[in-house]
């Protein structure tokens, strides 16, 4: 056996005694990662940066991992989507490609949660601001208290701003339920984002 030489044994004591993290390379590449390749900082991009509640937070943060993987990190060259050994998912009674869900979440997430739900929200937003009411707060007899009293020009006004604030109510439901199903298929499809 060849006896180790004096590089060998210098490089035997660097490596056993010297902390991994510690060593130029790992620095280096720490360093990058805390200045400019942040791989473990995520920024929505449609939130700005001021305050959110965390119901609204938690998609957009989740989508925003999927949009960055499928945009950024996912190649067919690193994984087999498609070909012999596919990765299947179930969605509902249905089995689909992994890929394929992704995609359609992607495209859901952008197309409709972000265009056209804030489209149906402006137009029936402007309907409301066409027949507004005067808010009032007038007191509860005997207490401290005051209850908020919304007082319109006309009935007619009355009734379109209900009919659309009931409409926005309805709109809200249904996409939250949509979401609520849509980020369920996303946590199915977490187990196959690494490349």
């Amino acid at each position: 056996m060849k006896e180790d030489t004096w590089v060998d044994k210098i490089k035997h004591f660097y490596w056993e005694h010297w902390p991994y993290d510690w060593r130029p390379g790992q620095m280096w590449y720490h360093f990058k990662c805390f200045a400019w390749h942040r791989y473990s900082t995520i920024r929505p991009r449609y939130l700005d940066h001021s305050w959110h509640d965390r119901r609204c937070l938690m998609p957009e943060m989740m989508f925003e991992i999927l949009s960055q993987f499928l945009e950024q990190e996912c190649s067919p060259g690193h994984v087999e989507w498609y070909g012999d050994y596919p990765h299947i998912v179930q969605v509902g009674d249905v089995k689909k490609n992994v890929m394929d869900e992704m995609k359609d979440l992607y495209h859901w997430w952008h197309t409709v949660w972000q265009k056209e739900r804030p489209e149906v929200d402006e137009i029936l937003w402007a309907e409301v601001e066409k027949h507004p009411s005067t808010s009032l707060f007038t007191p509860i007899e005997g207490t401290n208290l005051s209850k908020f009293d919304r007082q319109f020009e006309t009935e007619e006004d009355e009734a379109i701003n209900h009919t659309c604030m009931m409409a926005l109510n309805k709109l809200d439901d249904i996409m939250d339920a949509e979401l609520n199903k849509r980020l369920h298929r996303l946590i199915n499809v977490i187990p196959y984002m690494w490349t």
